[in-house]
């Protein structure tokens, strides 16, 4: 259990890096290549130990990729609209602006699984909505310093609002079609396919060419965030997952955030005022108290 819950910690550690990664890469990238290079260097990988442990169950599911076209079709649009909210705001901001994604799962999770129903009458599900908005409205008032919002900054809010939305939309969909496949052998079609996709825009837009000018430590860099920050750490998710349930796994995600933001820090010199770090408290409490009435729902049934 142990070895589970470190491997959960350093999967979440690969993804607050990954995110430093996005910022860090989109003074040198656009959008569309920055993703489509990082997609398929996390999708080699992942493909790699899809056909080294579950070669059948990778064939099953490139058998019916289309059971798979919706959460293609959402990762291909949450990561353009993601890398947007991190380089129009900060890492930790965007990091702390969709968590609100638990919120919209509970709500999409209401409509379509009779079973959760019950959640919306618990009263840790209603204060830890309430608090989540209210920390992340705080982090957003005070995410660019106490002077108003620039309109980049708050377009980027709004892209990181709808990233969370399609991330909930993702979630309940790979909660659908994992009914049937192997989750390792689904998301390396998903992201393998979804990162496909960006290579039309990166042509159009020129980006693809920028590789070549690029110096070879931006080049590393691009390839490394992929395969650490996507495929590693997607795999070892995946692997706590299976030895210690849903549950614990998903409360360790919320550290999330405090990790990004202690690296925003270092590298970025990002700045954290009391009253942004009173906020960002309070929505990780907020997180918290979602994910904990969603554990107590789901041991009851």
């Amino acid at each position: 259990m142990r070895i589970a819950i470190l491997t959960e910690l350093l999967a979440v550690f690969l993804w607050a890096l990954g995110n430093i990664f996005v910022a860090y890469l989109s003074m040198f990238f656009d959008n569309y290549t920055q993703n489509f290079f990082r997609f398929i260097s996390a999708s080699m990988v992942l493909l790699f130990l899809s056909l080294l442990l579950k070669k059948e169950d990778y064939l099953n599911s490139l058998r019916r990729l289309n059971t798979l076209s919706i959460p293609i079709a959402t990762v291909f649009a949450f990561q353009v609209l993601i890398v947007y909210g991190i380089a129009f705001t900060t890492p930790t901001v965007a990091t702390l602006v969709t968590r609100l994604s638990i919120v919209f799962v509970d709500i999409l999770a209401f409509y379509l699984f009779p079973e959760e129903k019950t959640m919306f009458s618990k009263k840790g599900f209603i204060m830890g909505t309430v608090m989540s908005f209210i920390g992340v409205s705080g982090v957003i008032l005070t995410g660019a310093g106490f002077s108003p919002p620039g309109e980049m900054f708050i377009a980027g809010v709004v892209f990181l609002l709808l990233a969370s939305i399609l991330w909930a939309v993702y979630t309940v969909s790979i909660r659908i079609v994992l009914r049937d496949l192997d989750p390792l052998s689904a998301t390396t079609n998903i992201f393998l396919f979804s990162g496909i996709m960006y290579l039309p825009f990166s042509i159009l837009t020129g980006g693809v060419y920028m590789v070549l000018k690029a110096e070879p430590v931006v080049n590393l860099v691009l390839v490394v965030s992929g395969v650490l920050a996507i495929g590693l750490a997607n795999f070892l998710n995946y692997y706590a997952i299976q030895k210690l349930g849903a549950s614990l796994p998903a409360n360790l995600q919320i550290l999330l955030p405090v990790f990004t933001g202690v690296m925003s820090v270092i590298v970025f010199n990002e700045e954290m005022h009391p009253v942004k770090i009173f906020f960002s408290a309070l929505t990780l409490i907020g997180c918290w108290m979602l994910v904990r009435a969603s554990e107590q729902l789901f041991s009851r049934n």
